[in-house]
């Protein structure tokens, strides 16, 4: 394993469990000193216990999307006590509003409301609060969960797509306002990918089709994203910005015949 973030310090959102989770143990790999923030205290802690403990550098801290105040705490203590902030990855997902957040007239618009609260304007407060301190040490990083749905056209959920999309074009505004500050700030869209989250409802997803359309000979999982995020925040990313990756096994990459069976 690489040590290209070494020295970093790194900051995950919604980091204790799934494609967070796994992310936080790749940048400790990597040599970052990574703090990880959930609601989740518990399974967070436990987290952070075990990689601190056979890992790396790492520590947890509680913080809410939802609530500006606890953003902005998290980011100038980890400010205070690392004298930096060099990487970010806005990662959370407001998971419970899955059964409903469907079509736009079937979807109440206080759901669609409650998945922005997390989903785009927990992203918004999070890059605010830690923006100041990445301009005043001269740059950073800044990776977000996208999702597919952002960009491709999808019978529901409205609210996280609509989200998703606000998401890739806050992606955009940071990196063109900010770039010459050396600022980075770049959208993952996964493909599905098989966290603890998506095998739970494993009967509502269409798994069996995905994969038949999908030129890869299975479906994601957390470390694909993991990877992608530990170089994105790495200098060897350091000409990539603005941008919004799909990672998808090729699902949306064109045109693909499933072969017969």
């Amino acid at each position: 394993m690489s040590h290209r973030l070494e020295s970093k310090v790194t900051i995950v959102v919604g980091a204790a469990r799934g494609i967070g989770a796994a992310t936080a143990r790749r940048l400790c790999e990597e040599g970052a000193t990574v703090i990880l923030a959930d609601l989740s205290v518990e399974a967070g802690q436990a987290l952070a216990s075990e990689l601190a403990r056979d890992v790396g550098a790492a520590e947890f801290r509680f913080a809410d999307l939802r609530d500006a105040a606890s953003l902005t705490s998290l980011m100038d203590s980890v400010a205070k006590e690392h004298g930096r902030i060099d990487g970010l990855f806005n990662n959370a997902v407001d998971s419970s509003l899955m059964d409903r957040d469907l079509d736009l007239l079937s979807t109440d618009p206080a759901i669609i409301d409650q998945a922005y609260q997390t989903d785009l304007r927990g992203y918004v407060l999070s890059c605010r609060a830690a923006l100041p301190h990445m301009l005043r040490q001269g740059g950073g990083a800044i990776v977000q969960s996208s999702s597919l749905a952002a960009s491709r056209g999808l019978p529901a959920p409205i609210g996280y797509a609509c989200a998703k999309a606000g998401v890739d074009a806050l992606t955009r505004h940071i990196a063109l306002r900010w770039g010459k500050q050396n600022v980075r700030c770049n959208s993952i869209q996964p493909g599905l990918v098989m966290t603890e989250a998506a095998m739970a409802v494993a009967d509502a997803l269409p798994f069996e089709p995905i994969l038949a359309h999908t030129p890869s000979p299975r479906l994601g999982e957390v470390n694909d994203i993991a990877g992608l995020v530990a170089f994105l925040l790495s200098e060897e990313a350091k000409w990539i910005n603005g941008q919004v990756l799909c990672v998808d096994g090729g699902l949306t990459s064109g045109l693909y015949e499933a072969p017969a069976r």
